[in-house]
């Protein structure tokens, strides 16, 4: 099933950064290597992140977030409270309150995280949603429309043997 994958890689893997034989570590490496021109792109979970990067300094104004036509993977944050947690209810108060529409916001506000809501906006009432609205976006952040269709990650039962194929075929990343 996953035959695909790795044949799409290994004609890529010649392209890439150094031939294919060393990766970044991690994101902000290759948000590095994009700004000093070493790659043509970098991917990010965050489609806020070339605004703020750019913001910095970090990243040329130049930059710009790209989507795949036929949609791209999101990436959801959680919260987690483990089974033998302290304050348990505390827990789900403050899980609660990150689910708010007030915190939300805040997160979304690029002053601060920059990083989109997970709320349904069509849910939201109309002073919320303008809320949301009127924030600013960098130049290199699309819009909600722009970002098109969201495209669920594989069942994280996958990552164990996708990584393990990884290993086999590329070494390990770094």
């Amino acid at each position: 099933m996953t035959a695909p994958l790795w044949d799409w890689l290994d004609a890529a893997t010649p392209n890439l950064w150094r031939g294919g034989k060393a990766y970044p570590f991690n994101y902000p490496t290759q948000r590095q290597l994009l700004g000093d021109g070493e790659v043509d792109i970098a991917i990010a979970f965050n489609p806020s992140d070339a605004s703020a990067a750019i913001a910095r300094g970090e990243l040329p104004d130049s930059v710009r977030t790209y989507i795949h036509d036929g949609g791209t993977l999101a990436n959801v944050h959680f919260l987690a409270i483990p089974m033998n947690a302290n304050a348990p209810e505390g827990a789900r108060v403050l899980a609660d309150f990150m689910l708010s529409p007030e915190a939300q916001l805040r997160k979304a506000d690029p002053e601060r995280w920059g990083d989109p809501t997970v709320l349904a906006m069509h849910r939201l009432d109309a002073k919320t949603r303008a809320a949301f609205d009127a924030l600013p976006r960098g130049v290199a952040t699309l819009s909600e429309a722009e970002l098109g269709n969201t495209l669920a990650e594989p069942h994280p039962s996958w990552m164990a043997a996708i990584e393990a194929g990884w290993r086999q075929r590329y070494g390990s990343g770094s």
